[in-house]
């Protein structure tokens, strides 16, 4: 043993045992410095194109400039979102996977499907945006405003129906609540997308839909399309001539955030890091600009107010669930 030791302290391999110590320091270094180190994947939930993804992927590129690191969108659909907040909320928290959502994983998907996640999995980072739901019909329908159109309604009850793009989906969720709230028996017509459901509003094939704002504005002048009203508290900066529900229904609000959350377990340090560079890419006039270009207002919240945001919504969602008649299965 002693003539091993004896060896190994020889000058040739003593020399391999420095340099074997140095690579291991470095190796220990990029493990352990300064984060981030290497590039980030930002999980989303939707396939590609869509508004979401448009935001997430302005989002990356912003903080791949902030962050010094590459943060790479990964488009994961599937099982309304259930698929890639599961992966993320089982993903190693290091704060090098993190999932750019939207309502529907944290409030809606849970209420109404079987997931392999809790909320209590994922730790809230930083909401960066909020789009409205708007109230749109097909200008055959012989309502000019909102209140024509419930006493529409109310005189053709169980005839008026209105798609969104699949079932316990936002569109479906705040039309069931419209529909709740205003004494109305309309029946929900689940599509595979947005973009069917606009395509069947604008042909007359279905009388109504709440649209996401993106979808329902860059058809807003076309002349078979009537926009009636908006599920925000406030009336929309791009829409002002245009109303709340909440004007007729008082109190009525349901909206869909976009933002970023991460393993719970992740060290709040890391999750400051990647908070902050959020917070300061929501004030950006450019970010702000663009996003307000399909509908979608930025947002600029710390993790405690993004907790608060998402506490705040889930009333509200829990008897829009109800209002639709959803059940969450047994196994």
């Amino acid at each position: 043993m002693r003539h091993v030791f004896k060896t190994l302290l020889s000058a040739k391999n003593f020399q391999v045992l420095l340099l074997f110590a140095f690579c291991f320091c470095g190796f220990l270094h990029a493990q352990t410095g300064p984060y981030p180190n290497r590039p980030v994947t930002m999980v989303l939930p939707y396939a590609p194109g869509g508004t979401v993804d448009i935001q997430a992927r302005l989002l990356a590129s912003g903080l791949t400039q902030k962050l010094g690191q590459a943060v790479i969108v990964r488009n994961m659909p599937g099982a309304t979102g259930a698929i890639a907040t599961d992966f993320v909320a089982h993903a190693v928290p290091d704060g090098y996977t993190l999932l750019f959502a939207s309502s529907a994983q944290t409030t809606s998907v849970p209420l109404t499907e079987k997931v392999n996640y809790k909320l209590e999995d994922l730790a809230p980072v930083s909401a960066s945006g909020r789009g409205t739901m708007i109230l749109a019909i097909n200008s055959q329908v012989p309502a000019k405003n909102l209140i024509e159109f419930i006493a529409y309604g109310k005189a053709n009850q169980g005839k008026i129906s209105y798609g969104s793009s699949g079932t316990g989906s936002v569109g479906h969720l705040v039309g069931a609540l419209f529909g709740a709230r205003a004494g109305l028996e309309i029946v929900h017509i689940p599509y595979k997308g947005g973009g069917p459901v606009m395509s069947d509003l604008l042909g007359g094939q279905i009388p109504m839909l709440f649209g996401n704002s993106a979808e329902v504005m860059g058809s807003s002048k076309n002349p078979k399309l009537r926009i009636l009203a908006v599920s925000s508290k406030e009336r929309m900066k791009q829409l002002p001539d245009i109303p709340t529900v909440s004007e007729f229904l008082p109190n009525f609000e349901m909206t869909a955030w976009q933002g970023t959350l991460a393993p719970v377990k992740t060290p709040r340090a890391i999750i400051d890091i990647v908070s902050n560079a959020i917070q300061e890419l929501s004030k950006d006039p450019k970010v702000i600009e663009t996003l307000g270009g399909y509908g979608v207002d930025a947002l600029t919240t710390t993790p405690e107010q993004m907790a608060a945001m998402i506490k705040g919504e889930l009333p509200v969602y829990i008897e829009a669930v109800k209002a639709a008649g959803l059940t969450k299965p047994i196994n």
